[in-house]
C-alpha cells in the first residue's frame, strides 16, 4: 500500500517545485492541503492522482483531518500571519495524536522553517522558532529544514524584461545587503531526499542554502549576465516597499491590519542593514552537487 505524504501550503512556491518530484512515485500517495477554493480547483486539475483537501489550520479538527492515516507530513506554515506559531503548534499536536492511534503509520514530521529562526527582530523567523521548539519537544521523529532568501524571488520580475533594452530591478531594500540565497529547485531536491530517506534524517536540523553570502548588487548582476543585459537597480522607498509587499501577500496596499503589516515592516527595515548568512555545504551534501547560482536559476527560467 502506498504511503500517504501530506504537504501543506500545497499551492505555494515551495510545493510547486517539490510536488512534481514525489507525484509520479508509486510508493507515495499525496494529500495536498490548501486554504482556498481556487487553489483546490487548480491543483485538482494539475495533479488528478493526488488528494486535494481544503483546511483551516485555525481549527484543531481540520489539523486532525489532514493528518488522518498519514505517514509523513511536510509542513509549510502560512507566511506572514500573526497566527503562524498557533497554526504550527496545532499541526504538531495533531501529528502527535495521529502517532498515538492504534496501528498508526505516522513516521516523520518534516518542518520547512527558515534560516536563523533565532532572529527575533524578524517576526516571520521568530514565529517559526516557537514551532521548532514545540516540534523538538513533541517526541515525534522530525527533520527541520531552514532555507534562506529564495533565489527565485526576483527572477520573474527580471525575466519578464528579457526583451527590454534597459531592464530595471526595483530593489525592495538596500542593494548593498548580502544574503546566502536558496534556489527553490535545490530546496525541493533536498526536501524530497529527506522525505524519501526518512530515518537517515531523523532529529536533524539543516541550514539549506545554495550560495555563500553575496550582495544584492552581485545577485542582480549575475542574473543580468545570464539574460545578456545590464540591469539598473532602483531602490524603492521604505513605505512604498512595505505597501508593495502587503499587496503581494495580502491583496491590498493600505487596507491591511497592523498585525499583518508588522511582519513586512520589520523585514524591510532589517534587510536595509542586515542579510541572512550561511554555508552551502549541507545542501550540496544532500543533493550531491553544487548549489545553483543565481545565473543557473535565471537560465532555467529563460529556457521555459
Amino acid at each position: 500500500m502506498s504511503e500517504l505524504i501530506v504537504l501543506t501550503c500545497a499551492s505555494g512556491k515551495q510545493c510547486s517545485h517539490l510536488v512534481p518530484l514525489l507525484y509520479d512515485e508509486s510508493m507515495y500517495k499525496l494529500r495536498l492541503v490548501v486554504n482556498s477554493t481556487a487553489s483546490s480547483e487548480r491543483l485538482q486539475k494539475q495533479y488528478p492522482k493526488a488528494e486535494v483537501v481544503q483546511a483551516n489550520l485555525d481549527f484543531p479538527q481540520d489539523c486532525a483531518r489532514i493528518l488522518e492515516g498519514a505517514t509523513v507530513i511536510y509542513y509549510i506554515g502560512p507566511p506572514f500571519t500573526w497566527k503562524e506559531t498557533y497554526y504550527g503548534i496545532n499541526v504538531v499536536d495533531a501529528a502527535v495524536s495521529e502517532s498515538k492511534k492504534p496501528g498508526s503509520k505516522f513516521a516523520h514530521f518534516v518542518f520547512s522553517s527558515v534560516l536563523h529562526p533565532e532572529l527575533t527582530k524578524l517576526l516571520n523567523h521568530d514565529r517559526k522558532r516557537y514551532v521548532e521548539e514545540h516540534l523538538t519537544e513533541s517526541m515525534l521523529p522530525y527533520t527541520i529544514l531552514q532555507p534562506s532568501h529564495f533565489t527565485d524571488n526576483a527572477i520573474g520580475q527580471l525575466v519578464a524584461q528579457k526583451d527590454v533594452d534597459h531592464p530595471v530591478f526595483k530593489a525592495p531594500h538596500s542593494a548593498q545587503t548580502a544574503f546566502s540565497f536558496t534556489s527553490l529547485h535545490d530546496y525541493a531536491e533536498a526536501s524530497a531526499k529527506v522525505i524519501q530517506e526518512r530515518s537517515k534524517h531523523f532529529y536533524a536540523t539543516y541550514q539549506l542554502v545554495s550560495t555563500l553570502p553575496m550582495k544584492y548588487t552581485e545577485y542582480i548582476k549575475s542574473i543580468g549576465e545570464a539574460m545578456g543585459k545590464d540591469v539598473e537597480i532602483q531602490e524603492v522607498p521604505y513605505e512604498q516597499s512595505v505597501g508593495n509587499f502587503c499587496e503581494r501577500m495580502f491583496g491590498s496596499r493600505d487596507d491591511v491590519p497592523q498585525t499583518l503589516r508588522d511582519g513586512p515592516e520589520r523585514l524591510v527595515l532589517y534587510y536595509n542593514h542586515r542579510g541572512l548568512y550561511s554555508n552551502p555545504n549541507i545542501l550540496e551534501w544532500l543533493i550531491g552537487r553544487t548549489g545553483s547560482s543565481p545565473a543557473d536559476v535565471a537560465k532555467r527560467y529563460l529556457q521555459r
